[in-house]
């Protein structure tokens, strides 16, 4: 055979199998590196939900915070009510100091419906990728959502599973309202959900989902990237997530009672 021969068959045999791959392979191979890009661009599309590390919780001075039938403590002692804000379910409240939190009190499968609602992923989406139970609450969702990671799919996954499961890690990388990327499980009386952030990197917003079985809760906290005011400590969000709980009285006013009522709780007289 001469050597022109032996060019055009080895040529001859790369087209072919460059065309049975991409036909086999070619789907699932774009969607595998789109979605490890996303993952080296927004790093949490790569985490997962784990434990907690550190379980203290803070017992400094503080305040009570309630609003639409929601309660919680803040380990801090310096809300200011005349700048804070209610819009709707979501109430705008500002520290002294600088930090802030954003309160948000839904009732149940309020994510669900938003997503149907806006076209952003289809109930059968995700049904199809994770079953029918995915759907019994909210929780069972976001849950769902923040396993699935970009090395769920292989040049082995059916490309229509990899189109989903590439649809479901964008939704993931721009659902979280925070600026880090752990993702931990919390949970308190009666709730349970998800930490976004880690205190420890300091970072400008961090978040506490909470899921009931009659209300959600969205606890956005914003603090000052860099100040004299100290870091928020995790023990200090531990505060905030093992003190929630639902009260009967659901007035649509934020309250914030005295510290002395919290200090005389947690340091009750013998």
């Amino acid at each position: 055979m001469s050597r022109w021969k032996r060019i055009l068959t080895v040529l001859a045999l790369l087209v072919i199998g460059g065309a049975t791959y991409l036909w086999f392979f070619g789907a699932q191979t774009f969607f595998a590196l789109q979605s490890r890009k996303w993952g080296r661009q927004v790093p949490i599309v790569k985490s997962i939900p784990v434990e907690l590390r550190d379980l203290s919780v803070s017992q400094v001075r503080g305040q009570k915070l309630s609003f639409m039938g929601v309660e919680f403590e803040v380990p801090w002692g310096d809300v200011d009510q005349s700048k804070s804000r209610i819009v709707g379910s979501w109430a705008f409240i500002i520290s002294r100091s600088g930090n802030s939190i954003i309160l948000c009190v839904e009732k149940p499968k309020d994510f669900i419906n938003f997503m149907s609602q806006k076209q952003i992923g289809s109930p059968e989406l995700f049904t199809r990728l994770y079953g029918p139970d995915v759907l019994n609450s909210d929780y069972a969702l976001k849950k769902a959502i923040f396993q699935t990671t970009p090395s769920d799919i292989t040049l082995l996954t059916p490309s229509s599973r990899a189109a989903g499961l590439s649809s479901v890690l964008i939704i993931k990388a721009i659902m979280p309202p925070t600026t880090d990327w752990a993702i931990y499980n919390i949970q308190t009386t009666g709730m349970r959900g998800f930490q976004l952030g880690d205190p420890i990197r300091r970072p400008k917003k961090m978040s506490l989902e909470l899921y009931g079985d009659d209300v959600e809760i969205e606890i956005n906290i914003e603090q000052v990237a860099a100040s004299p005011t100290p870091a928020i400590t995790q023990s200090e969000i531990n505060r905030i997530i093992q003190s929630v709980h639902t009260i009967k009285n659901a007035q649509p006013i934020l309250t914030v009672n005295p510290q002395e009522e919290i200090l005389s709780k947690l340091n009750p007289k013998s």
